[in-house]
């Protein structure tokens, strides 16, 4: 792309500098955000992951239609900040070798 090899020239970076750091950059936001997700769903029934919120539903804590779509999120979120931190780890990699 063009405008990666401008912006890099502009700031005195090689192309592939920036692409790693503006990736990295991303996997850190989306992180925060995802994680700041997972902590206002576990805030909003006391819990910090899928299984403590699964073994709250299982004793009778509280009930599945009180809870289903917050489930789904919170699964969903999890998966999610997996996949952010194996690309994080394969960046990390990636900029051990340069």
């Amino acid at each position: 792309m063009q405008i990666i090899e401008d912006v890099a020239n502009v700031l005195h970076l090689s192309k592939e500098k920036l692409e790693i750091e503006s990736i990295r950059t991303f996997l850190e936001k989306e992180l925060r955000n995802i994680e700041a997700e997972i902590y206002k769903i576990g805030s909003k029934h006391g819990i910090k992951s899928i299984f403590e919120l699964d073994e709250k539903l299982k004793s009778g804590e509280i009930r599945e239609e009180d809870m289903m779509d917050d489930f789904m999120e919170l699964d969903y979120l999890e998966t999610r900040r997996d996949d952010m931190l194996k690309a994080m780890e394969k960046i990390k990699w990636q900029t051990s070798l340069s």
